[in-house]
């Protein structure tokens, strides 16, 4: 029949064509409210780490205490943030409005990208959560450090309530950006060689970690801020084969260590000079993947790089990649919670309540050299009114 034909061209065009359903027109014109019941809220005066102004972190950063929204309206839901890592992407965002290429967050706004919270009450129109379930921001920019959200359903990302530690649900996005690096790039074997910079950070400590797990080999580039003799041996706990300092040329001191296994990927989240000192060391055709860019200058390299060595440079942005990928997001997290569960991934964190402690946390978020991933929890989620 013509509808039978119809549904089969639909279904090999896959992807590509997008369907016009009563969900999209919902989202695009909105739902008159005369048509729905909206949910009722408590009146609770909830804290929230608030931007009042573009600038240094400690001038611009207030801990407020604001009341939430009076109802839940269509497609919303209300939830408990209950833990929210303090990452340099934030603090970026806190002093210069987000990322290039984006329009800058105006102010005020509440800071926070990363996270998990569990549902207290869904709204109207709310189909695939419900009271108890967990979730992740699925969009950036919602405003994790606080402890109550009104936010819509379609930025959230439900998991499986108890997948892993709440601690470590909160750091998923550095886990998944680990785990997605060594998955898809390099075509790595066991023993092969993988060098990265900022190899104290999250995502460094997991990608020692993983490689390790591999059977690959790791060499953890590091800024020498007079705690080497601390930090080296620790990342070799965690499975780095060579601990050196991001200076002068990490090809020579490889050679001074009579390390010949040329590394057949470089992960780069510094740029500037440090990405090239990786460059330096590779393998002919080895790629170099950027993830970040923490000091906030451009790599660049000389030409024989690319035309005697060949070398393959690429980007990767996880909530691209989630955006693009949606059906492999349970397989992969499923893998990392299994390893976290069976503590074979561990990262070092240290806790501060987001009500009391919002000031410490800040400070020891700036600190230079910390080799601790900054968390904020909530125990207490403000007061009624």
């Amino acid at each position: 029949s013509h509808s039978a034909g119809f549904e089969a061209w639909m279904r090999s065009r896959g992807d590509s064509v997008t369907t016009f359903t009563a969900e999209n027109a919902a989202e695009q014109f909105g739902v008159v409210k005369s048509s729905y019941e909206a949910v009722p809220l408590p009146s609770i005066r909830a804290y929230q780490a608030r931007v009042k102004s573009l600038g240094k972190p400690k001038e611009s950063l207030e801990l407020v205490c604001e009341p939430i929204p009076q109802a839940l309206e269509w497609g919303e839901v209300l939830v408990s943030m209950r833990a929210a890592p303090l990452n340099p992407a934030d603090l970026y965002d806190v002093q210069t409005g987000g990322p290039h290429g984006i329009e800058a967050l105006k102010t005020p706004f509440i800071a926070g990208n990363d996270g998990v919270g569990t549902i207290v009450k869904v709204g109207p129109g709310v189909k695939n959560l419900q009271e108890g379930d967990w979730i992740l921001p699925f969009t950036p920019h919602l405003g994790t450090w606080r402890s109550l959200a009104v936010v819509k359903e379609k930025d959230t990302l439900k998991i499986p309530v108890d997948l892993m530690p709440m601690e470590y649900a909160a750091m998923m996005r550095e886990l998944c950006v680990a785990y997605r690096l060594l998955e898809d790039y390099g075509n790595l074997r066991p023993g092969d060689t993988v060098i990265l910079n900022a190899a104290n950070s999250t995502v460094g400590q997991v990608v020692i970690q993983l490689c390790h797990l591999l059977k690959l080999r790791s060499v953890a580039v590091v800024r020498d801020l007079g705690s080497m003799d601390r930090v080296a041996p620790w990342l070799k706990t965690l499975g780095a084969n060579e601990v050196l300092a991001d200076t002068g040329s990490l090809k020579k001191e490889l050679e001074k260590h009579k390390y010949f296994a040329k590394p057949k990927l470089a992960l780069d989240c510094v740029g500037g000079q440090s990405a090239a000192r990786l460059a330096d060391t590779l393998d002919d055709s080895a790629p170099l993947v950027i993830y970040g860019c923490m000091s906030g200058r451009a790599p660049s390299w000389p030409w024989n790089q690319w035309v005697f060595k060949q070398m393959q440079v690429n980007g990767f942005n996880l909530r691209k990649w989630m955006k693009t990928n949606k059906k492999k997001i349970p397989d992969m997290m499923e893998a990392i919670a299994k390893l976290v569960n069976a503590d074979k991934l561990r990262v070092t964190h240290t806790e501060y309540e987001l009500g009391t402690e919002f000031d410490e946390a800040l400070d020891h978020a700036m600190e230079e050299g910390r080799s601790t991933k900054i968390l904020l929890k909530v125990k207490d989620i403000g007061v009624t009114y």
